[in-house]
């Protein structure tokens, strides 16, 4: 669903934000850190300090309640002509360590982020996004890129 310059400005992206909504619509936004694994986005629920236990996060209870989420990855620049996002929508599960998908993503993950090398990924569940639709709009280029000339 991903076309070329959406996908690689998303793998390229190091934190996006994650909507959920409750079985009563009621809006929630975190953003994670994220990897993309042929069609589908895999977040962790990982080690960084979380007051409840990770089935009872709010993004996590939301999922099993309403599978229904949106990611939005995005930059901002002062200079609004080079403003940018990509938006996927797609159907979340709770990935756990026993499922087959869940060793590529936590190698995806780790190969995008050197800071779960020491995270024990591998008993933890991870959030998967199956791709349904994704929208785009403006320069799918970072500031800092070296592929961005200034709009030249």
């Amino acid at each position: 669903m991903l076309r070329d310059r959406e996908r690689q400005y998303v793998e390229t992206a190091r934190v996006g934000r994650l909507a959920t909504a409750d079985a009563e619509g009621r809006p929630h936004a975190v953003p994670v850190c994220f990897a993309l694994v042929d069609d589908h986005v895999v977040t962790p629920v990982d080690e960084k300090p979380q007051r409840v236990a990770p089935d009872a996060l709010r993004r996590s209870r939301d999922i099993r309640e309403n599978p229904r989420v949106a990611l939005l990855v995005d930059h901002y620049t002062d200079d609004w002509s080079r403003l940018g996002w990509v938006q996927v929508r797609g159907t979340a599960t709770h990935c756990t360590p026993s499922e087959d998908p869940h060793a590529r993503g936590v190698t995806a993950l780790r190969e995008k982020y050197d800071q779960y090398v020491a995270h024990d990924l591998e008993d933890r569940p991870l959030i998967r996004i199956s791709v349904g639709s994704v929208r785009s709009w403006g320069r799918l280029e970072r500031p800092d890129s070296p592929h961005d000339h200034g709009g030249r």
